[in-house]
């Protein structure tokens, strides 16, 4: 009987053990409220590996605006669960740009994750969101141009020029 036990009660300390020391990833979404430079945030924490969301995580969220690296920061600010893995943080921010937002961890054990978004009058931004079409300036000659414009979808644009 203890033996049947031991062999049931065994795999699932693996498995809390292993989402509780795996890394974490979280997604965050931000909309305005109608204070200017107030956003509501939406962080979902999830298990990197095994895709499990990550309940009962004490943490608190600051930012900073990487390009004036301490002019502009907002104080920790504890997040509250909201269940099933989802935390609500409201953000008053000091102006419109790039903010990095840190997430201190405590439970389920020390641990920081740092996301760069934009803040805007319209919302945020995830930083290095790849759903999105940006296009880059890259140095060089093509066809006596100092510089040549590429696309994200530039394998889209051809064929639209060749057809």
């Amino acid at each position: 009987m203890v033996l049947l036990v031991a062999v049931l009660v065994t795999p699932l300390m693996t498995l809390f053990s292993s989402i509780a020391s795996g890394k974490m990833m979280a997604e965050i979404q931000c909309k305005n409220t109608e204070e200017k430079l107030v956003y509501d945030c939406m962080i979902s924490l999830m298990d990197m590996k095994t895709s499990i969301k990550v309940k009962e995580a004490v943490f608190n969220v600051s930012a900073d605006m990487p390009s004036m690296p301490g002019a502009h920061n907002v104080k920790p600010i504890m997040a509250h669960s909201m269940g099933m893995g989802m935390y609500h943080v409201r953000l008053a921010l000091e102006m419109y740009g790039e903010w990095a937002l840190k997430l201190d961890f405590t439970k389920p054990r020390r641990d920081r994750i740092i996301k760069k978004m934009n803040f805007g009058k319209h919302g945020m931004v995830m930083k290095n969101d790849h759903k999105m079409k940006h296009n880059h300036m890259k140095e060089g000659k093509e066809k006596g141009e100092g510089k040549m414009k590429i696309s994200h979808d530039h394998g889209k644009m051809h064929k639209q020029k060749n057809d």
